[in-house]
C-alpha cells in the first residue's frame, strides 16, 4: 500500500493551506478519529480535547515551514522534522518526545525489505510525523484509523506506529524462519539445490534489520527518562516500546545466528561432496596408471617389442595391462588404502 491509496484524499485547494501534508486526523474524546481538512487544523490544534495527527511528506520543502508555523513545538523537534538527518535518535524537550524511528518501505507489488526513516514529534495531544517514502507501518495504522481504531492519546497512536513496524518485521522474520527450516530439511536429507542463495537472502534481511532495530532498542532502553516531563501513561508507552524492541532485536539476532550456522554446515557439506568427487577421480587415475604404463610401452615404435609378431599380441598386451592394474589394486588394499568414496 502507498499514499496513492489513501481513504481520504486532500482536495487540490487544500494543498495551498498545508503544503506537503499527506493526511491529518483529529479524535475527540470517546469518538472515532476523523480526517481533518487543512483549513480545520488550526481549530483542532487550539481545541483542549482529543488529539491531532499530522503526517507530512518531507520531500516537499515547504512542509517544514508549514509545520513550524502551525505547530508549537520545541526548536529541537522542528530540527528533526526538517528531514535533513537520518541517524536514529530519541530526545525530549518541554513535554515533547521527538526523534527518528525506522520503518519498512511500503510497496504495492511486493513486500519491501528496505528500511526507511520516520521523523516524529509527539506530545499528549499532538503527533507530527514525516517521511520521504511511503512507509508500511504508517500506512497500516492509517488504514486502521479509517476502520475505526480509537487511540486515547497521541502517545498511544505513536505506540501503534512502532508496534506496527515490529509486527511487520516479525512477519518477515517468520517467513525467513520457514525458509531456514526448509534449508535445514534439505541439509539433513542431502537434497541440496539453491540453499546457498536462500541463506544469503535470509542473512541479508537479518543484517539490514538488526542495525536499526538494535539502535532503536538501545535508544528506548538507554535514555534516562525519569526527568522527562511526561504523564504516567506516556512513560508506560515508552517502557512497552523498549521491551518490544528488545524482544524483536533478539528475534533478529537468533535468525541471523541460525542462518550463519546453516551456512557453515552447508559449506562443510559442499566441501565434503567436493572431496568425495576429487577422491573418486584420484582413485580412478591411480588404478589406470599401471595399464597406461603398459599400453605406453607397447606403443613405442622400436624393434624387439614383445608380441609384435604374434597374432594374439593385442589381446596379450591388454591382458598384461589388466593384470598390472589388478596387482596395483591388490597392493593398495594390502597397504590399507581406503578406496571407498
Amino acid at each position: 500500500m502507498n499514499d496513492a491509496s489513501h481513504l481520504t484524499l486532500l482536495a487540490a485547494d487544500d494543498q495551498h493551506h498545508a503544503p506537503g501534508l499527506v493526511w491529518a486526523y483529529h479524535a475527540a474524546p470517546g469518538k472515532a478519529p476523523e480526517p481533518l481538512a487543512p483549513r480545520d487544523i488550526e481549530a483542532a490544534l487550539a481545541s483542549a480535547d482529543g488529539w491531532v495527527w499530522l503526517h507530512v511528506d518531507l520531500v516537499d520543502r515547504r512542509a517544514h515551514s508549514w509545520v513550524s508555523h502551525a505547530c508549537a513545538l520545541p526548536a529541537s523537534a522542528h530540527a528533526i522534522l526538517e528531514g535533513h538527518e537520518d541517524s536514529l535518535v530519541l530526545a525530549h524537550e518541554n513535554g515533547v518526545v521527538h526523534g527518528i524511528s525506522a520503518d519498512l518501505h511500503g510497496e504495492i507489488a511486493h513486500q519491501s525489505t528496505t528500511i526507511g526513516r520516520l521523523h516524529f514529534a509527539v506530545s499528549e495531544r499532538l503527533l507530527v510525523t514525516g517521511r520521504r517514502h511511503p512507509l508500511a507501518a504508517v500506512e497500516e495504522v492509517h488504514t486502521a484509523l479509517a476502520a475505526g481504531l480509537r487511540p486515547a492519546t497521541a502517545f498511544e497512536l505513536f505506540e501503534m506506529l512502532v508496534m506496527a513496524f515490529c509486527k511487520t518485521t516479525s512477519l518477515r522474520l517468520a517467513t525467513a524462519t520457514k525458509r531456514l527450516d526448509a534449508v535445514e530439511d534439505h541439509l539433513v536429507t542431502e537434497r541440496l539445490a539453491n540453499e546457498r542463495r536462500q541463506l544469503k537472502d535470509v542473512r541479508r534481511l537479518a543484517v539490514s534489520l538488526h542495525r536499526p532495530i538494535a539502535a532503536l532498542a538501545a535508544l528506548f532502553q538507554g535514555e534516562d527518562r525519569s526527568a522527562w516531563n511526561l504523564s504516567a501513561d506516556a512513560h508506560e508507552v515508552l517502557r512497552r516500546l523498549a521491551a518490544r524492541l528488545e524482544r524483536l532485536d533478539r528475534e533478529v539476532v537468533m535468525i541471523n545466528d541460525r542462518a550463519g550456522l546453516l551456512q557453515e554446515e552447508l559449506a562443510a557439506e559442499l566441501a565434503d561432496e567436493s572431496n568425495r568427487s576429487l577422491k573418486a577421480l584420484a582413485v580412478m587415475s591411480a588404478l589406470l596408471l599401471p595399464g597406461t604404463l603398459i599400453v605406453g610401452i607397447f606403443g613405442m615404435n622400436t624393434g624387439g617389442l614383445p608380441f609384435a609378431e604374434s597374432p594374439s599380441g593385442f589381446f596379450l598386451a591388454m591382458l598384461l595391462a589388466a593384470g598390472a592394474t589388478g596387482l596395483f589394486y591388490w597392493l593398495l588394499l594390502r597397504a590399507g588404502a581406503n578406496l571407498r568414496f
